[in-house]
């Protein structure tokens, strides 16, 4: 009674926490719901509206369970102050959205948390961190099994690491990326992943393969701006390798093709290679398209392309304006410290010193420039080596981890449950031990009366088939009075032989040290004037250690392949070969009868014989040759 007072009790508290617990759920899906009805409306209404509202749902949300609506509206309110350019307010809630999503173990709002810190770090000129960002969120994606995002998170690493004249390494990260990317869906980014290689290529002076990736990139790309681009990044590769006239040819082609659309600084950029490469080649007045690419440059504000046009001005005027040269080539230090490029700076200080050989504060500066852009370049291979290596050892440490953590708590759910399992399969296996036993006693009972009711209908088949109608003959032949004594005779003898042979088929079969001469016996009964069988290493066989149920099979098996050949097989001369092998017993059937139309077109009592063979751990195999007969060996292990 006290029992049954204790369970009532239970039942009741369960049933209440229950009810709690199933009350807090619908009222934070209704919240969850309720709140993200409000970010979907989010686009209809202000931007300061927009924030204000988001602001509500983090701070209602700040402290309770993992919801997505929270996650939702971070990245809401971080895109907002993207729109804004507010880039220190999304750079804030970029990590915030890393730390939440971390926290709620959210994966793909994880990845696309650390994509988007590496982009703002990215545009804030802090490649180090960039890449290390972008290598954290392959990793997230490596996880979700999203490939195109792999790709594109390895060829932006690639990006910052030829932007740091890491060219090996970026070579390394747009191959592996080119892998991750798939045919169809991800063509553009084959298409850019190629563009970069050639760049790669290019600084390495592999002109070759560097053109080879151009060229394909040129091939696959089918808007039209796009290829424009990569032919000038074509033209600009033959130029590098002194092939003036290809790239001078290409950039006439796609200058008188350029759409109304087309960017004004990669216009600018057109005119001003064509230039340069005419004046390198020819030595011509090219002036008139320098200024006009400069006058370009300066109103679209591309400082980069700047760059350039200083140089090449600064070259221009070298050998015939030492002044104008020394003009530009100063313009060029200020921008290029101004932008922080000091490699542009060194190009500038190099015409310079060309300039005015004697000045020792061009060298000096010069030679500081080129050590620290060669320890620049070296910290930066060694510190994007380093981020790869650390990235490989914590994925390592975290499999090692969650192979641990897996394999203790498989460990502890294999304890827990151990009794219960032993319990649950020793029942088991005592009913199934029990049914299985009372099958197979069923099935042996059957086959045992089947085997009997086939065994008594072949002998009276067998009777009234062979012998009733041989004793039946023999009276009609008497009956006649025509027959000779000596026909009588021979159809007594062929009663006798046909007696002799039902008797010889349903008697039992002996084993042990007699089963050679069954065999012999057995093998005697078929054969006749028509047919000749030859035995071949019977008298070398240990007998004895065959196992009786293996002599009956084998027996069994030698009468079906005889009958087969009375029945069939029209031979006249069969050779059996026994031979001891590894473990076992062969015996290989040779006859020059019709042969069987294919091996696996067996009949049933072939098919039942390999089968019990089978059974037993044997081995069964037929060649047939419709003009050679039939070979069939058994191995009784």
């Amino acid at each position: 009674m006290r029992l049954r007072q204790l369970l009532i009790i239970a039942t009741i508290l369960f049933l209440i926490c229950a009810c709690v617990h199933n009350s807090d759920r619908v009222e934070n899906k209704n919240s969850s719901r309720k709140h993200a009805e409000k970010i979907a409306l989010l686009h209809k209404i202000d931007t300061t509206s927009n924030i204000k509202l988001l602001n509500e749902i983090i701070k209602s949300y700040q402290d309770k369970i993992s919801d997505t609506v929270l996650l939702q509206a971070i990245w809401k309110k971080s895109s907002l102050f993207n729109e804004m350019n507010k880039q220190d307010s999304v750079l804030k809630y970029d990590r915030l959205l890393l730390q939440v999503a971390n926290n709620f173990k959210n994966l793909n709002y994880k990845a696309k948390a650390e994509s988007y810190l590496a982009y703002d770090y990215r545009e804030k000129q802090l490649f180090d961190s960039s890449f290390y960002y972008y290598q954290k969120a392959k990793n997230s994606y490596s996880l979700i099994k999203d490939s195109t995002q792999i790709g594109r998170k390895l060829l932006e690493m690639g990006k910052i690491q030829y932007r740091k004249n890491d060219f090996y390494g970026s070579k390394e990260s747009i191959t592996e990326a080119l892998s991750f990317f798939d045919k169809i869906q991800d063509k553009k980014y084959i298409i850019w992943s190629l563009n970069e290689l050639g760049n790669n290529y290019a600084a390495l002076k592999d002109y070759e393969n560097a053109a080879s990736s151009y060229k394909r990139a040129i091939k696959m790309e089918k808007d039209f701006t796009n290829r424009i681009l990569y032919q000038n990044n074509l033209a600009v590769l033959y130029a590098e390798s002194n092939n003036y006239d290809n790239a001078i040819e290409i950039l006439k082609k796609i200058i008188v093709l350029i759409p109304p659309n087309f960017k004004e600084e990669e216009y600018a950029r057109l005119i001003h290679n064509l230039a340069e490469y005419k004046w390198k080649l020819e030595k011509t007045d090219i002036i008139k398209e320098y200024l006009r690419a400069l006058s370009i440059r300066k109103k679209s504000g591309d400082k980069r392309g700047l760059l350039s046009s200083y140089n090449s001005l600064a070259e221009y005027f070298m050998n015939s304006n030492k002044k104008k040269s020394s003009k530009y080539a100063d313009t060029l230090i200020r921008l290029s410290k101004k932008l922080g490029i000091p490699k542009a700076e060194t190009d500038a200080l190099q015409i310079l010193m060309q300039i005015d050989p004697n000045n020792i504060r061009h060298k000096n500066r010069y030679i500081f420039l080129k050590d620290s852009l060669y320890q620049q370049e070296l910290k930066v291979k060694t510190q994007f080596a380093k981020l790869r290596y650390d990235d490989q050892q914590e994925k390592q440490q975290l499999l090692a981890l969650e192979a641990e953590t897996a394999k203790q708590e498989t460990q502890l759910a294999q304890q827990k449950t151990q009794k219960v399992i032993f319990l649950s399969l020793s029942t088991l296996l005592f009913m199934g031990g029990s049914f299985l036993y009372f099958v197979l006693r069923q099935r042996h009972k059957k086959e045992k009366l089947k085997e009997v009711y086939n065994t008594e209908k072949r002998i009276s088949q067998e009777l009234h088939d062979g012998l009733a109608n041989n004793i039946f003959g023999l009276i009609t032949k008497i009956q006649s009075k025509k027959n000779t004594p000596q026909e009588v005779l021979d159809s007594l003898d062929t009663i006798y032989t046909t007696t002799r042979e039902i008797s010889h088929k349903n008697s039992a079969i002996k084993t042990g040290h007699l089963f050679k001469e069954e065999l012999l016996d057995l093998i005697e009964t078929y054969q006749d004037q028509k047919t000749s069988i030859l035995t071949k290493g019977i008298h070398t066989i240990n007998w004895q250690h065959l196992k009786e149920q293996k002599c009956i099979v084998l027996h069994r098996s030698l009468k079906e392949l005889l009958v087969n050949l009375k029945k069939h097989a029209k031979a006249t001369l069969v050779s059996i070969q026994f031979q001891e092998v590894r473990n076992g017993i062969k015996v290989t059937y040779n006859d020059n009868g019709i042969g069987l139309k294919s091996a696996t077109n067996k009949g049933i009592g072939l098919t039942h014989m390999q089968s019990r063979i089978q059974n037993l751990d044997g081995e069964f195999k037929i060649y047939t040759n419709k003009t050679r007969g039939t070979k069939i060996e058994i191995i009784l292990p």
